[in-house]
């Protein structure tokens, strides 16, 4: 019985990482399910920080302005309004019909790699340079 809580618990935190596409009207009882949880189990560091994520983000802040599960729209405009910009910056001057169908079939082809290669675990994320400012 317990290790199904303790799953079922481990399910509800990974849902934590996705509220921004949850329906609202389930966020704060999911929040609430974690936090007895919590509290039964004696979890007191993952207690403080749901407080912390309590007073940030479900009451500091409106929930209609972090959550997009009404406006998926705005994430996909994001996303290609990002992909633009990368063309830019990859095009200092107007290509070809030829060359931009070549970089376009490049990057298509990349992207699709990188995603076969983080599914097999071959490629990792890349670690951040430490820069000392001394």
């Amino acid at each position: 019985m317990k290790l199904k809580i303790i799953i079922k618990f481990i399910c509800y935190i990974k849902l934590l990482q996705i509220f921004l596409f949850i329906n609202p009207e389930y966020i704060f009882d999911i929040y609430n399910y974690i936090k007895i949880i919590c509290q039964i189990y004696n979890y007191f560091n993952f207690l403080n920080f749901l407080e912390y994520f309590n007073k940030t983000y479900l009451y500091k802040y409106d929930i209609q302005y972090w959550n997009y599960y009404n406006d998926i729209n705005q994430i996909k405009n994001k996303a290609s309004e990002s992909f633009n910009n990368y063309l830019k910056k990859l095009f200092y001057k107007k290509p070809s019909l030829y060359e931009l169908t070549y970089h376009l079939k490049r990057e298509e082809s990349l992207s699709y790699n990188n995603y076969k290669r983080k599914i097999e675990g071959v490629l990792k994320k890349k670690k951040k340079k430490n820069i000392n400012r001394n």
